[in-house]
């Protein structure tokens, strides 16, 4: 429980300092807590991430304090055994600094070649409710918890800590849920020839991306099943994938080489 009252603009004041390197800073601490697989992490583990990441002679002193600005305006919390947890305001924070880096340093969908694959449907249960099930995929290790501004809904993400792999899951209040997953990928082979070969020659990037909604999909169906006995999950599209943006980057290449 936080004491003072904390408004938007000290969130934001708390993380985004005059000073570049304090905002670095205390957003990989964030970005730290939030990837960890226990969803906690000790003071000691956040310290080597800094010093490994950013800079030798971070010192213990500066992390607490660090920790403590982050605390008191409702970024993180500290756990009972003292470890630190991220909040919803903290990934809020971090999601809306993602997107703006993405669109700002052009990272997505208009530059890097990819795979999209992508499922929707219907979950049909009495008594459902979409807080439940969302709470019992997020105590599972491979979900992350995405704090939502949106009513009846809530949102999450596949646990993949990896800059070029991005996942969107939204369960909504009436059972309706969109699953989407998006892999980037650096060094495709070349390509050449017909768009049938193209493709031949990345299908285990198509596959990974359907088969990562795939398995998004089995434990949505799990789940609910074992929450509501009789409930029913109708698939009305996917799991199926497609490529974006083949031909990234090869133009550019070839451009290059004349």
């Amino acid at each position: 429980m936080h004491k003072k009252k904390i408004d938007a603009f000290d969130i934001f004041a708390a993380v985004f300092s005059q000073k570049r390197t304090v905002s670095a800073i205390r957003l990989l601490i964030l970005k730290t807590i939030y990837k960890s697989k226990e969803g906690t992490l000790k003071f000691s583990d956040i310290l080597k991430a800094i010093q490994s990441y950013k800079d030798r002679n971070y010192s213990s002193q500066r992390l607490t304090y660090d920790l403590n600005v982050l605390k008191e305006n409702a970024l993180i919390d500290q756990t009972s055994d003292g470890n630190y947890s991220i909040t919803d305001y903290g990934c809020y924070i971090l999601d809306v600094y993602d997107k703006m880096r993405r669109e700002l340093e052009d990272i997505g969908t208009n530059e890097k070649p990819g795979f999209v694959a992508g499922a929707n449907g219907f979950i049909i249960a009495r008594n459902f409710d979409y807080r439940i099930l969302g709470q019992e995929l997020w105590e599972l290790p491979f979900f992350r918890k995405v704090p939502s501004r949106e009513q009846n809904k809530i949102n999450l993400k596949w646990n993949d800590s990896n800059d070029n792999f991005e996942s969107d899951i939204e369960i909504s209040s009436d059972g309706s849920f969109t699953i989407q997953v998006v892999i980037y990928v650096d060094a495709l082979p070349s390509i050449e020839g017909a768009f049938k070969e193209d493709l031949e020659k990345t299908a285990k990037w198509h596959n990974a991306a359907k088969g990562i909604v795939q398995a998004i999909l089995y434990y949505i169906e799990r789940t609910a099943h074992r929450l509501w006995n009789n409930c029913r999950v109708d698939i009305i599209f996917g799991p199926d994938s497609y490529p974006i943006n083949l031909y990234a980057g090869v133009k550019e290449a070839e451009e290059n080489t004349n």
